[in-house]
C-alpha cells in the first residue's frame, strides 16, 4: 500500500474564496450562487480525476494531508488557501473511497515560486505511528 500521493492541480477559481467579493445586486447573487456551484463540482471532477491517474489502480488509505499553494506576488491567507482546496479535498476522497473526516491537517505552506505559481499541490500521507 501506497504511504504518499501527490497530487499537483490549477488555483481554483476565487469565488470558492471564502474572502470573495459579494454581488451588490439580488440578481448578482444568484448568477454568483450558480457560478460558485458550478466551479465546486468542476474542481471536485478534476481533482477526482487526478487522483485516479496518480493512484493508477493501487489503493491508499491516508491519515493526513498537506497543501501546499504555489503563489506569486503577495502572500496569501492560509486559511482561505485551506478553504479554497475544500473541493479538491473531496473529489481526491472519493477517488480514493474515503471520507474526508478521517484526515487529519498536517499544515499547509505557501511558497512563493514563479515557475509554479497558480498550481496547488496536496499530499496525501499514511502515517501509521500515529497514537491517535
Amino acid at each position: 500500500m501506497m504511504t504518499t500521493l501527490t497530487i499537483t492541480l490549477p488555483h481554483t477559481p476565487r469565488c470558492l474564496s471564502p474572502n470573495a467579493k459579494a454581488p451588490l445586486t439580488q440578481r448578482g447573487a444568484i448568477v454568483a450562487g450558480y457560478k460558485k456551484t458550478a466551479a465546486k463540482s468542476r474542481a471536485r471532477n478534476i481533482a477526482w480525476g487526478r487522483t485516479c491517474e496518480a493512484l493508477n489502480g493501487r489503493r491508499m488509505q491516508p491519515t493526513h494531508y498537506r497543501v501546499v499553494w504555489f503563489y506569486k506576488g503577495n502572500k496569501p491567507d492560509a486559511d482561505n488557501c485551506l478553504a479554497r482546496c475544500k473541493a479538491y479535498l473531496d473529489g481526491a476522497c472519493k477517488a480514493m473511497g474515503i471520507d474526508d473526516r478521517t484526515l487529519d491537517c498536517a499544515g499547509i505552506d505557501r511558497v512563493h515560486d514563479l515557475a509554479h505559481a497558480g498550481k496547488v499541490e496536496i499530499v496525501f500521507e499514511r502515517r501509521d505511528d500515529e497514537n491517535a
